[in-house]
């Protein structure tokens, strides 16, 4: 699995409250695939007037999705939201509520989502947890042939979601009756193989690369509180900013493209102005040692402390 950094502060997640009266919405709309500039968005509608609710998936990279879901089902009192694929699905992942649309409606922002078996998921975690127990030590290679196996149990993830729960008033969840999603991930999927060309990176060099880029040092340590915008801060404004960064086969920063579901640019700006100043990596490489161009993807929230 690729590196990758969030810089978020960590909340307990709470248990799925069982459904007693879920607000069951069909679709209202087809799937729309958007090759946007800078990302890969798929997009589908569900429910009809004060009930429409749209569900957003989008991706900066290959193997990188967060999700948008958002409408008036959705408003909530809640500090994080559970959502869960079903039939499945057994263990939720938690969003955040937020207002990220023009029209100011409630929504809620998974900002990682996996589509995977628990046990692939198990396997993920446990990697995370090495690296951070050995945090100046690179990752040792990635086993092409599990790398194949991910993908394939991925796609079989999707071919048996019937639906999306958002638990955002408990219990009573909005369930998006999305069906199968094998056909929109494999749509999705080649958006974003086909997004690399467009920055300077050979999908097939990809397919190669067995040392993805990695970064030395912890990502967070290139931030600090100086680095909110001042007047972000008086007004208690919040944003969760993704960040690509190209990296060249001597591991510098070559371009960084920074994308939110948040309006405020300044924070994009700030974003990625640190990571070209003060981001320096190890380059990826391919099994024989060769240095390449790859790229690296992290997630940046500004947080105001309660």
């Amino acid at each position: 699995m690729r590196i990758k950094a969030v810089l978020a502060l960590a909340i307990s997640a709470p248990s799925l409250v069982a459904a007693s009266q879920p607000l069951q919405l069909q679709p209202s709309s087809k799937w729309v695939l958007d090759y946007a500039e800078n990302s890969c968005r798929l997009v589908r509608l569900f429910g009809e007037g004060d009930n429409q609710t749209t569900l957003a998936l989008e991706s900066e990279a290959p193997g990188e999705m967060d999700m948008l879901v958002f409408g008036r089902p959705l408003s909530t009192f809640e500090e994080q939201v559970p959502a869960r694929f079903v039939p499945v699905q057994a263990k939720p992942v938690m969003g955040r509520p937020a207002r990220a649309t023009d029209k100011g409606e409630p929504a809620v922002l998974f900002m990682r989502v996996d589509f995977a078996s628990e046990k692939f998921i198990a396997a993920a975690q446990k990697e995370a947890d090495d690296r951070k127990a050995h945090p100046g030590e690179r990752p040792p290679p990635l086993n092409l042939a599990a790398e194949a196996m991910m993908k394939a149990d991925r796609q079989d993830f999707a071919s048996k979601v019937r639906g999306l729960e958002v638990d955002a008033r408990p219990g009573r969840p909005v369930i998006l009756e999305t069906g199968s999603l094998a056909e929109p991930l494999a749509m999705f999927d080649k958006c974003s193989r086909d997004s690399l060309r467009d920055w300077g990176v050979d999908p097939a060099l990809e397919d190669k690369i067995v040392r993805p880029v990695w970064a030395p040092e912890p990502p967070w340590k290139w931030f600090s509180s100086n680095d909110y915008p001042r007047d972000m801060a008086v007004r208690r404004e919040e944003s969760v900013v993704k960040a690509r960064l190209l990296v060249d086969a001597t591991g510098r920063v070559t371009k960084c493209t920074s994308l939110s579901h948040f309006k405020e640019a300044e924070f994009n700006q700030i974003v990625c102005k640190s990571f070209m100043r003060r981001g320096h990596f190890e380059p990826a490489e391919l099994a024989d040692g060769t240095k390449v161009p790859s790229y690296y993807v992290s997630r940046v929230v500004f947080r105001m402390a309660p």
